[in-house]
């Protein structure tokens, strides 16, 4: 068959597997299309397919131009912005003096797990772009009820409790209420791009996980999971109207949530609330890290401190401290700059997206990383409460770095394919 051959042809010019089966099926729909428009004018199909094919001229030509369009596109300064911070991450732990909390030097132990930790999130962040993240789009369903079962678990059946908060353990991972917020934010992409599920529909689905993670307890990674959701619904494609209104139930839903939660809070989570609003009348217990925190920022200067200041958690939670504090303020000013910089590079690339699940998505994961990265700068500078979050890529910590990895995985995963349409190819031929 003539088209067959053309198509071949074409075909064999683009690298891209991917592009191949998108151009082959896009062009043949094109050719018939055309096909079938010069027989109504009388021609037989042999000479009307001669036509259409003509028409799209040299295949080599067409060839080469689908593979330029539809090369597979790598983000290398997001790549770029990444790995200066997972290079920075290894200074705090070398500055860390862990012979006070362990009572020997784990620097040397830190180190070579921090390497395996940077192996396995490079394979990671590699593996989601290569893999094609809108065939998640139809398992939306399924994940999220993934999510709800580990929600489940960790409320009834956890192999851990640290500071009143419930671990699962699988292998090196530590599976908390932080670590089911990824499969949350791929299946609420996927619901508010679908449109196929009625408001009040949406709201219970919300809610549930909500409820589970509350009952954690959980409160920041509750107000995080809100708030991504929130941002991915006032991106969808509802009405403003039914925004607000859904936007205001759900808020007074939350806020209730909290009242009746906050009651039952722990003496020990009191302590730490009493803490942060008047550290120095709790300066010997939990007042002393935000106290010591403060007199680090304060020695630090702008070009390092004289003497590195202890800090609990000095490699994970204030690893960002422990860099100030050794390099000055203009480091810190770096790092936050870098890690603000790849915040405004996926979201400048989301933009330039049509609505699609893959731009829902992008949007979704950002979302989640800037709420860790602003909560954890406002904790250290003391603005909000000290919690057990960590700063993207410089905090020492496994889960905490495949989680940040996800982020930039799935923004390279949309960004490989963004020639791609949810239909097909873009149609970049006369």
């Amino acid at each position: 068959m003539q088209i067959e051959s053309f198509l071949r042809k074409v075909t064999a010019f683009i690298r891209s597997k991917e592009a191949q089966v998108h151009v082959y099926d896009e062009l043949k729909h094109h050719i018939e299309h055309s096909k079938n428009a010069w027989m109504k004018k009388g021609y037989t199909p042999e000479e009307a397919e001669r036509k259409a094919i003509k028409e799209m001229g040299s295949p080599s030509e067409i060839g080469k131009s689908m593979d330029k369009i539809h090369r597979p596109k790598v983000d290398w300064l997001l790549i770029g912005l990444v790995a200066i911070l997972l290079g920075a991450s290894f200074i705090p732990i070398v500055t860390f003096d862990s012979t006070i909390i362990f009572g020997t030097d784990m620097t040397d132990y830190f180190i070579r797990n921090k390497w395996l930790h940077f192996v396995c999130a490079v394979i990671l962040i590699a593996a989601l772009m290569y893999i094609d993240y809108r065939k998640l789009e139809r398992f939306s369903m399924a994940i999220y009820f993934g999510a709800l079962i580990l929600l489940m678990m960790l409320n009834y059946f956890p192999a851990a409790m640290v500071h009143g908060q419930s671990y699962l353990m699988v292998g090196p991972l530590q599976i908390q209420a932080w670590t089911v917020l990824p499969l949350l934010i791929i299946a609420w992409a996927g619901f508010l791009t679908q449109r196929k599920l009625k408001i009040w529909q949406l709201s219970v689905l919300f809610v549930l996980p909500l409820w589970l993670i509350l009952r954690a307890p959980s409160l920041i990674v509750a107000l995080i999971y809100a708030g991504v959701v929130t941002v991915l619904f006032f991106v969808s494609s509802y009405s403003a109207k039914t925004k607000i209104v859904t936007s205001l139930a759900v808020s007074g839903f939350v806020a209730g949530s909290m009242f009746l939660i906050i009651p039952r809070l722990h003496e020990y989570q009191l302590v730490r609330l009493y803490a942060f609003l008047d550290p120095a009348s709790y300066a010997t217990t939990e007042g002393y890290v935000y106290l010591a925190v403060k007199n680090a920022l304060n020695e630090a200067g702008w070009f390092g401190a004289e003497t590195i200041r202890y800090i609990p958690e000095g490699h994970t939670d204030f690893a960002l401290v422990l860099l100030i504090q050794k390099f000055g303020h203009i480091s810190g000013i770096i790092i936050v700059t870098v890690l603000f910089a790849i915040a405004v590079r996926i979201l400048w690339k989301a933009k330039q997206l049509a609505r699609s699940y893959g731009k829902m998505l992008v949007i979704g994961a950002v979302s989640f990383y800037c709420m860790q990265f602003g909560y954890s700068i406002a904790m250290i500078l003391g603005w909000l409460p000290i919690i057990g979050l960590s700063l993207p890529f410089i905090s020492y910590g496994f889960t905490s770095l495949l989680l940040n990895s996800f982020v930039i995985g799935i923004a390279l995963s949309v960004y490989r394919r963004k020639t791609f349409t949810r239909y097909g190819v873009k149609r970049n031929y006369s």
